[in-house]
């Protein structure tokens, strides 16, 4: 059985994150799938759409200007297309932005739900959810013009500093303590009756708690997902390279986009781009996990410490 509330080091923070998964993972993704499977859907068809139609500008100029007859077939494909792009695009943002909110919010009413017990329904998970929409929707809205921001100027200030080489190692602190600093705040908002302001400093006030192991945590179970995402999503990209440079090496076929070489290619770029944008959503779900047993593990060590003060001072006052 996992236990959420108990005191944790770095190494436990990662460890416990795949004890997690060894134990719940089978039910975690098939209600994950099951509450977010339609929307990722959605999602992943409107952005291959999207990347075929960018993919077949791009490499429009290829054809020699064949289909247009021109030098500048790639403007000339885009300007038709347009309409077509501007129009995937804000849907492929809407459904992008709606399908982040919610995979932020299924881990926090998982591990809401593992407080009271081990065995729960996808209808329990959706009430959680259902009864924590204002507070999800305040949240994000509120980070949009106060968090984000902040992260942003510190990113910035961060990446001005790779310039004199100190900004390189920098970057590796910087950019897991702000995603750190974000989920802990949410997680204290959603879990709690606190105000935004207060999930802020109480989200900043955990992770200055334990500031080196829940920075290394994240960098760690980020590093992995990205590794293992960077890893799958390369063999369609490899096997639409080398279609592209066999088909390159017959002189008849060369500046012929239409010919069945091009044509697999650009379907393996886009296969490359949702099978990518899928595997995020996915292993996604390993580092929002790292960052709940972060904020149950120090609430839990928080906790009993005010019980113990509490304890010693009632000892006192009988003495």
């Amino acid at each position: 059985m996992f236990q959420l509330y108990k005191k944790r080091n770095f190494s436990e923070f990662v460890g416990d994150t795949f004890a997690f998964f060894k134990t719940y993972g089978k039910h975690y993704y098939r209600n994950y799938f099951i509450i977010n499977g339609g929307f990722l859907l959605v999602l992943l068809v409107l952005m291959y759409f999207l990347g075929k139609i960018f993919y077949e500008g791009i490499f429009s100029n290829l054809s020699g200007g064949v289909n247009y007859g021109t030098d500048n077939s790639a403007d000339v494909f885009i300007n038709e297309n347009l309409p077509i792009i501007i129009g995937l695009g804000i849907f492929a943002a809407i459904a992008a932005l709606f399908l982040s909110i919610l995979s932020y919010a299924y881990p926090v009413a998982y591990l809401k739900l593992i407080e009271k017990k081990t065995d729960f329904t996808t209808e329990e998970i959706i009430t959680v959810i259902k009864s924590k929409v204002g507070k999800i929707i305040v949240f994000f809205l509120a980070s949009i013009f106060i968090m984000f921001p902040i992260m942003a100027i510190v990113m910035g200030l961060s990446f001005l500093l790779v310039f004199i080489i100190i900004g390189i190692p920098l970057l590796f602190i910087v950019i897991p303590a702000l995603m750190c600093w974000f989920s802990l705040a949410f997680y204290d908002y959603i879990s709690t009756d606190k105000g935004y302001f207060d999930a802020l400093g109480g989200g900043f006030s955990l992770l200055k708690q334990k500031f080196w192991p829940c920075v290394g945590s994240t960098a760690v179970m980020y590093m992995i997902m990205q590794i293992v995402v960077g890893f799958v999503s390369m063999i369609p990209y490899l096997i639409g390279i080398f279609s592209m440079f066999t088909t390159l090496e017959n002189p008849e076929n060369a500046g012929n986009l239409n010919n069945e070489g091009y044509s697999f290619f650009l379907i393996m770029m886009g296969v490359t781009m949702v099978l990518s944008l899928l595997l995020n959503f996915i292993f996604q779900n390993f580092l929002l996990i790292n960052q709940g047993i972060m904020y149950y593990s120090i609430r839990e060590e928080n906790e009993n410490n005010t019980s113990k003060s509490e304890i010693d001072l009632i000892g006192t006052q009988g003495e």
